[in-house]
């Protein structure tokens, strides 16, 4: 699915694609950026998370998860 998400630093419009996957045991989805990379997110007590190491924004990974969740842009930090 295809995301598309404001960069809270920049006000930028990002791309993203979603594509639901597992690992391990979380049900979540790999988030990939225009230029090929990617990180897994699952929803775990009620927020969205990286659970792969990699480091995100959190200002951005609150952005994603509100994407996911269908909210209006606007409601994007």
């Amino acid at each position: 699915m295809e995301l598309f998400v404001k960069d809270p630093s920049t006000g930028a419009l990002l791309r993203f694609e979603a594509r639901p996957e597992r690992l391990g045991s979380d049900q979540g989805f790999h988030i990939i950026n225009a230029m090929g990379n990617g990180f897994f997110i699952a929803s775990k007590f009620g927020a969205w998370r990286v659970v792969d190491g990699h480091h995100v924004e959190p200002e951005l990974l609150t952005n994603i998860g509100l994407a996911l969740e269908g909210r209006p842009l606007k409601e994007q930090l």
